[in-house]
């Protein structure tokens, strides 16, 4: 999990995925990382992102992860390429808590790319400043899609 500068790619992909994403920039969403094969999305825990039980939304998590996935995704096509998720499977392994500042950070990998659908796959952590290391807070398996090319 270092620290890299963006790349001119990264910063493409971001931009567009920027304009287009009133949920990323309501979530407050941070694109690191977009290149092909691997996506990196942060965001800062805030009170707001809390369901009634004082935890961190499930749906928040997944959807950091979701976008990590597409960053990976779409920077390993031409600009335009279109995708969208036909399956998903998470595995929440631990909560993160009110209380507890930070961050969460999603990092995701292609596993299996294909003609029309690639199997990727995403770690979402929480990084702490009352620990070093960071904890997995969850794992996901997604399926997506990979539209044709409009001609």
């Amino acid at each position: 999990m270092d620290q890299e500068k963006p790349t001119e790619e990264t910063l493409q992909i971001a931009e567009q995925v920027n304009q287009h994403s009133g949920f990323g920039q309501l979530l407050g969403m941070h694109i690191e990382a977009a290149e092909p094969g691997l996506g990196r999305v942060r965001l800062t825990v805030h009170p707001r992102l809390m369901h009634p039980q004082g935890l961190v939304h499930g749906g928040v998590i997944f959807s950091l992860a979701d976008t990590a996935m597409a960053m990976a995704l779409l920077a390993s096509y031409p600009p335009g390429t279109r995708t969208g998720t036909i399956e998903a499977k998470i595995n929440y392994l631990r909560a993160v808590r009110a209380g507890h500042d930070g961050q969460l950070l999603a990092e995701a990998a292609i596993i299996h790319q294909g003609r029309t659908t690639a199997v990727l796959e995403a770690t979402v952590y929480h990084l702490s400043q009352e620990r070093q290391e960071p904890r997995a807070v969850a794992r996901v398996l997604s399926t997506f899609y990979i539209f044709p090319r409009e001609e």
